[in-house]
């Protein structure tokens, strides 16, 4: 979170866990003029989820530093591939894998690359919402294309820009006074209507938006996904 935070002053990770252990988890890295970052939902949460999300971080980790790749789609048509090997899912009936939105900002030329699988991108700039889908398939678990390739989207950050990154937990949290869930479109009002305040104004009103949630009409929801959502301006 350091490393994020010196990188993207005005920025936050509202992060929670629903066990100790989390299937769920950030990546940051640096390649050349590329800061890539990512928001990863890995299949399970608690014990499960976290193994798969140590397997996630140190593909993620050799496929930047090792393989030198900093382009989102090519980064998750080589993790899908190294997935795959690591638990055998050629051989075995193992179908665990990761939702995984992922973005590279080219410092040099205020490019913003994404792709993602499963997952999206939702961005303001001059007060307009735009939302980039990813693709419909995951990272890792069961093929049956002759090949997973991930689209390429590249956004122009040359204006101010605030974008956000996040998993499906926020938005599937069941509560209110219906007890149903919170669900994409009232995330992306809220979004819209804290996107100008500062980062931490954002996730403070991101966390009381989710409390409330999980507690009105005299009920306690309690939580039942990881929760991840990330938020950075430049």
């Amino acid at each position: 979170m350091q490393r994020i935070k010196k990188a993207f002053p005005n920025s936050f990770v509202l992060f929670k866990p629903r066990d100790i252990v989390s299937g769920d988890f950030y990546y940051f890295n640096t390649l050349d003029q590329y800061q890539i970052l990512a928001a990863v939902d890995c299949t399970g949460h608690g014990v499960p989820g976290a193994f798969m999300s140590l397997i996630g971080n140190d593909l993620l980790n050799n496929i930047v530093n090792a393989q030198g790749i900093w382009q989102p789609d090519l980064i998750l048509n080589s993790l899908h591939q190294q997935v795959r090997m690591a638990l055998k899912q050629d051989k075995t009936d193992n179908r665990d894998g990761m939702d995984i939105s992922i973005i590279a900002i080219d410092t040099t030329n205020q490019q913003l690359h994404f792709a993602s699988a499963k997952g999206s991108l939702i961005y303001f700039q001059n007060g307009q919402m735009q939302q980039v889908k990813g693709d419909k398939l995951p990272v890792g678990g069961e093929q049956r294309e002759d090949k997973r390739e991930f689209t390429p989207h590249r956004i122009d950050i040359s204006s101010p820009t605030t974008f956000y990154l996040f998993s499906d937990g926020y938005a599937d949290q069941f509560g209110g006074p219906n007890g149903k869930k919170f669900m994409v479109t009232q995330f992306r009002e809220l979004l819209t209507e804290i996107h100008m305040h500062p980062m931490p104004f954002q996730q403070k009103k991101l966390e009381e938006s989710l409390e409330n949630w999980m507690n009105d009409g005299g009920q306690i929801h309690r939580q039942l996904d990881d929760i991840l959502v990330m938020g950075i301006k430049v």
